[in-house]
Parts: C-alpha cells; structure tokens; sequence
C-alpha cells in the first residue's frame, strides 16, 4: 500500500514539475520571439497593399517600368521621391499590422519579423533596385 502511495506522489510530483517546466519555457519563448520569425504565420505582422502577394512580386526585376510593375503588384502601399538624388521609391508592404489592430494581440509579443517588399525607381521611371526580405528590426 505505502508503495503504491509513494507512485502516486512520484507521479503527480513528476507531472507538476513537468508542466511548470513546459509553461516556463512556453513564456521564455513568447519573449524571445520579439521581431522572431512566426514559422506557423511567417507574414503575421507584415501589412500589404491591397493587391501584392509574395508571389506576384517575385515576378519583379530591375529594368522593369514602374508601370509594368504596377500591373504585376497593383499600387503601392507607400510611395516617396527623394528630391536630392531623383529617385522614387515604392514600398508594397510594411511593418506593425499587429499593433494596429484593434484587441488583436499576439500572446506575449506584439511585434515580429515582417517581410519587406520595395522598389527603387530612377527619374526615367525605370526600376533601378528590388528590395525584398525578412526584416527582423
């Protein structure tokens, strides 16, 4: 009797221990994730323009005309012009959709890594440069 006692005060101490130890490293995780990469939702906290998808810019190449490009992805997110070198740049996603959704929260970490996508134009209207990856800022 007092053996079989002493199991069940083995096992449920064993269980107790365990699942403490699997919550601290749930939490661990959740705050070592800040700007990590969500491999269950990699775009999580990238925002896009109305019609991009990864996919579709992929088909983007320097040379192209913004106009070409524009058909491949639909209109920018954010669009700039630096009025010192004559370039224009536009960006098809950006950083933060977590945080600016209303009573949406992502357990422990409100900012992950986010995928960027941009290009690059010269006053001509020509992409000079295709930006596009993980960005873990």
């Amino acid at each position: 009797m007092k053996e079989n006692n002493l199991k069940i005060i083995t096992k449920s101490i064993s269980l107790g221990l365990g699942s403490f130890l699997v919550t601290l490293l749930f939490l661990a995780g959740g705050f070592s994730l800040s700007e990590g990469y969500n491999m269950l939702n990699p775009y999580a906290d990238t925002e896009f323009a109305k019609d991009y998808t990864p996919e579709k810019f992929i088909r983007v190449k320097e040379g192209m005309k913004m106009s070409e490009i524009e058909k491949i992805t639909g209109e920018p997110l954010n669009s700039s012009y630096d009025t010192a070198r004559g370039l224009i740049y536009h960006s098809f996603t950006r950083d933060g959709w977590i945080r600016r959704q209303p009573g949406f929260s992502l357990s422990l970490c409100g900012d992950l890594a986010w995928y960027g996508s941009s290009v690059e134009y010269g006053r001509d209207s020509v992409a000079l440069k295709v930006y596009s990856g993980w960005y873990y800022d």
